[in-house]
């Protein structure tokens, strides 16, 4: 299991650098779909030794994402939907990369997940960076449900997001990952919930929208959740009801899993 540790660059993290010299821009996710396909295991992490086998193909779809983008190339992504269908993609497949530029190791550290720096979009850029654009849009899913090679995103796909509905793919994802007993993890004997850090950056705001919107006072993320989910997710917030809500460091996340 690949789990990410928050924690800082016990040294520098260098730019990871990407050969695109002659790479013409396009909007072509083939490669990304080979290395999903061959990677991606049932619980939505990466296979660590199917990722090294698939290190050339990824990098042959990096080159192509250095000069592709909203910003370098933006006539290729007209739409909205074709844009966030781009930082969905480029933010899988950097987290697969990111793993293999550290060995693969069975933990890696936040900051080399998050901070270090590579080539996207005609720019530099890192995860955190990515997360914080589709934190901008109007539905706090989009962001929550970014998918990446660790615990702390929501899982991998099996094939590349597509733009067709991706409102709609995005909130199917969210509510997969509220379901989710690993990333969305309920401490029954702690009576805790640990929330993915992604989505605890919108705790408060959604929590302030619930109470003005039902003039209560005193609710809590996870009834919020409940309250906007269906199926399995529900029942899993429903379940934890009452709990205390703690951000999912992942360090913390990591002994939670190990001990149980």
């Amino acid at each position: 299991m690949l789990l990410a540790l928050a924690a800082g660059c016990r040294d520098a993290c260098p730019p990871i650098v990407v050969d695109s010299a002659g790479v013409t821009p396009s909007v072509d996710y083939r490669p990304l779909a080979k290395v999903l396909a061959a990677c991606v295991r049932p619980d939505g992490l990466a296979d660590r030794e199917a990722l090294q086998r698939s290190a050339e193909t990824l990098d042959r779809q990096l080159a192509v994402l250095a000069v592709t983008g909203p910003t370098a190339t933006p006539k290729l992504l007209p739409d909205r939907q074709d844009v966030l269908a781009y930082w969905y993609n480029a933010h899988a497949a950097w987290s697969m990369k990111l793993l293999i530029a550290r060995g693969c190791p069975r933990r890696i550290q936040a900051a080399d997940m998050l901070d270090r720096p590579f080539p996207l979009d005609g720019r530099t850029m890192t995860l955190r960076r990515i997360e914080q654009i589709l934190a901008g849009e109007e539905d706090f899913r989009i962001a929550a449900a970014v998918p990446g090679a660790t615990t702390c995103f929501a899982r991998l796909p099996d094939q590349p997001i597509s733009p067709e509905d991706f409102d709609r793919t995005a909130a199917g994802r969210f509510e997969d990952l509220l379901a989710d007993e690993i990333r969305m993890y309920i401490d029954v004997r702690g009576r805790r919930v640990l929330i993915p850090p992604l989505l605890w950056q919108f705790r408060g705001g959604l929590i302030d929208r619930y109470n003005r919107r039902n003039r209560t006072t005193g609710a809590t993320l996870v009834t919020v959740l409940a309250a906007m989910t269906t199926g399995a997710a529900r029942r899993r917030m429903q379940s934890a009801t009452g709990y205390a809500e703690v951000e999912a460091i992942c360090r913390e996340l990591a002994a939670a899993l190990e001990k149980n």
